[in-house]
This record gives structure tokens, C-alpha cells and sequence, in this order.
């Protein structure tokens, strides 16, 4: 038990610190609200991301298996909505004082529902089911176990990412720095988005 515990949770830290759509969005509401703002929102991705390893592992996995165009439909609409969702943050005027063009720190929920549509949290979880999940099957506590450490992992590795964008939103002083970054960040939210449904 002690094993698959540190194991899990070594997965569940290089899932949640490596860059993605949740993880740039934090680091670029951080850069504009600060870090203590971006909590919110990165527990409702940690809680949005550990409710799809949970259902994953309670059984959508098999459904996947069984139906892989169901996988597929998902990975293009989250694929789709996230892509648009650059889109904006490429096109942001900066906003004097802040870093992005969000008006108000993004909510808690917004963090967990985007999850059902994000295309890298539902290559952890299925990879998840396949690496920890018993060959035998696994009861709903064993489940529920995995889903707790995810939570717990990927809290404070993605507030890193939202007190670094505080820290870099510190260092822009014009219109343009600002810009600058709402592009890059942009183009990263894209590249992982695809990198991960390729």
C-alpha cells in the first residue's frame, strides 16, 4: 500500500507540475490577480481533475474501451472549446495594470468543469487506470483513494504555477510586456491542448 501510494503520487505530481491548459490559465491569472486570487480556481481544477479519475476509474475507461469514438468526439470538442479559449487570451488588450485580458479571477467552478473537456486530464486518467488499477479490478475505496492523492498533489503544483505568473506580472511594466505575454501564453495553451490530443 505504501508503494503505490508514493508511486501514485510521483505520477500525480509530473501530471499536475508539467505544462498544461489548467496550468498556463493559472499561471496567467496569477500574472494579473495574484497567486492568492488563482486559488480558487486551481482547487476546482484539482477537484474537476480528481471527479475524472474517479468516474475513469469507476468504469468510463471500459466505456472508452468499448465506444473509442466517445473518446474521440471528447478529445475534438475539449480540443475545440480550448483552442477558442486561446484564441481569446491571444487577442486580450491588456488591461492597464494586470497582464491578460480576464476581468475578474476565474472562479472555482470554471477550473472544475473545464476538466471534462480537457484533453491532458483525461490522458492521465486513462493512463492512470492502466498503471495503478489492479488487473483484477479495484473497489470504489481504492478508486476514491487515487482521487484524494490526485487532489491533494495537485493543489499546491498548480498554485506554483498561478504565484509564478504573480511573480512575472511584477516584472511587466508596459502595455506591450503585457501583450507580449498574453500571446505566449496563448501559443503554450495551444500546443498543449493538441500536443496532448496527438
Amino acid at each position: 500500500m505504501v508503494t503505490l501510494i508514493v508511486s501514485f503520487s510521483l505520477f500525480a505530481f509530473v501530471a499536475s507540475a508539467t505544462p498544461g491548459p489548467s496550468n498556463v490559465l493559472a499561471f496567467s491569472n496569477g500574472s494579473q490577480f495574484g497567486g492568492r486570487a488563482t486559488l480558487p480556481f486551481v482547487t476546482g481544477c484539482s477537484l474537476g481533475a480528481s471527479s475524472v479519475l474517479l468516474l475513469t476509474a469507476s468504469g468510463l475507461a471500459g466505456l472508452f474501451n468499448s465506444y473509442p469514438f466517445l473518446s474521440t468526439l471528447l478529445a475534438w470538442c475539449g480540443a475545440s472549446w480550448l483552442t477558442w479559449l486561446s484564441w481569446k487570451l491571444f487577442r486580450a488588450p491588456a488591461i492597464q495594470g494586470s497582464t491578460t485580458g480576464f476581468s475578474t479571477p476565474l472562479p472555482w467552478h470554471h477550473g472544475a468543469l473545464m476538466q471534462a473537456v480537457n484533453p491532458k486530464v483525461w490522458m492521465m486518467a486513462i493512463t492512470a487506470c492502466a498503471l495503478f488499477i489492479p488487473a483484477t479490478g479495484a473497489s470504489f475505496v481504492h478508486n476514491a483513494m487515487l482521487a484524494v492523492i490526485f487532489f491533494i498533489v495537485t493543489i499546491p503544483c498548480m498554485a506554483a504555477w498561478g504565484w509564478l505568473g504573480e511573480g512575472s506580472g511584477a516584472l511587466l511594466k508596459t502595455e506591450r510586456q503585457r501583450r507580449v505575454l498574453n500571446q505566449v501564453l496563448a501559443v503554450m495553451l495551444v500546443v498543449s491542448v493538441w500536443g496532448a490530443l496527438v
